[in-house]
């Protein structure tokens, strides 16, 4: 692309006019170009050159990055905590919770809470029915799914963890192997993680098909998908499932000791015997959820917007709650007995 060292440099500009676009064309290239302000979720420009449409953001990217809102951001400051961005939830919700968490005495314990509050036996049951149970990535392993929700409310927290660890490597995999025509048998965190910056950037270009140029295409990957997340939501959501992936459930057992056992390798290889905190379920099965977002851009029996719960999801969750009341609560008397474990 012959502009291509002109519209980079437009885009490290603090602030872009028409002018100031017009001007360097005519000073760098020697050629005259349509100018049109245009708002594609940020404020920018489409430039009409004899090559095609391009487009550049009114201010840089990194400024972009620093100023503005995005889920990508918010998941950000919900690593250290190791929880996925719940779908579910209003974003001003869970950005107002996340900030009293960070700045509390102790950030993990009120996150385990929180979490424990806000998933409830509704939610996993709805995200089973109306989610899982249609999603074709999932379609094999519904009655795992199923079982590990049955044995979280058993109260048996490293069998509810433990099954789902491979029910999301599968999902991911075969999410992978639909859209990208991946290795069915990949088992590769690099190729996983590969995998998923490839569904955002296929995903993002569809969206602007108009443009030969924008931020990063062509050039610079990790600029061009911060722009795709301020222009397009669902690139927002699924780059902020890709940072919840490489740096907290496949972030390598070495890298520090903070994830308190949640981390695929730890537990699956039982490096370390300290992940069956309870909240651990609802994280992994809000990462199953992430899975089916993405499907949900490809597969019409999976809602794009959370439907809510409906009373065959309040009658499921009632059954689950039974065997928290009549199996688990009796159950701890047993385990602390037999100095297995003990629960609060």
């Amino acid at each position: 692309m012959k502009y291509e060292k002109t519209l980079k440099s437009l885009c490290r500009q603090p602030k872009l006019s028409i002018i100031q676009i017009e001007s360097m064309f005519r000073k760098r290239n020697s050629v005259e170009v349509t100018v049109t302000p245009k708002n594609i979720g940020r404020d920018g420009f489409e430039i009409e050159t004899d090559e095609g449409v391009c487009f550049v953001t009114e201010r840089p990217i990194q400024f972009l990055n620093n100023k503005w809102g995005r889920v990508t951001k918010l998941q950000e400051r919900m690593l250290d905590l190791a929880i996925p961005v719940p779908l579910y939830m209003g974003e001003g919700t869970v950005v107002e919770d996340i900030y009293r968490i960070n700045n509390s005495d102790n950030p993990t314990l009120e996150a385990n809470l929180w979490l424990h509050e806000s998933f409830t036996a509704e939610i996993a049951v709805a995200y089973f029915n109306k989610y899982l149970s249609v999603s074709e990535s999932f379609k094999e392993y519904k009655s795992i799914i199923f079982e590990a929700i049955e044995a979280y409310y058993f109260g048996l927290d490293h069998i509810a963890i433990m099954s789902l660890f491979p029910v999301f490597e599968a999902g991911l995999r075969n999410i992978q192997a639909k859209l990208l025509n991946s290795d069915v048998g990949n088992v590769s965190t690099e190729q996983f993680d590969k995998g998923i910056k490839e569904l955002l950037l296929n995903w993002g270009s569809t969206r602007f098909p108009e443009y030969i140029w924008y931020p990063g295409k062509g050039y610079n990957t990790q600029v061009e998908i911060d722009f795709l997340t301020h222009v397009n939501p669902q690139c927002d959501v699924i780059n902020a499932f890709r940072l919840f992936f490489k740096h907290v459930l496949y972030k390598p057992s070495n890298a520090n000791s903070s994830l308190n056992g949640f981390n695929r390798h730890l537990v699956v290889h039982l490096l370390k015997n300290d992940f069956n905190e309870p909240s651990n379920f609802a994280r992994l099965f809000l990462a199953l959820t992430q899975i089916t977002f993405i499907e949900s851009l490809h597969n019409q029996d999976i809602p794009f917007f959370w439907p809510g719960v409906d009373e065959n999801d309040k009658k499921i969750g009632n059954y689950m709650r039974t065997l928290t009341d009549q199996f688990f609560a009796p159950r701890r008397k047993v385990l602390k007995e037999q100095g297995i474990c003990e629960y609060p």
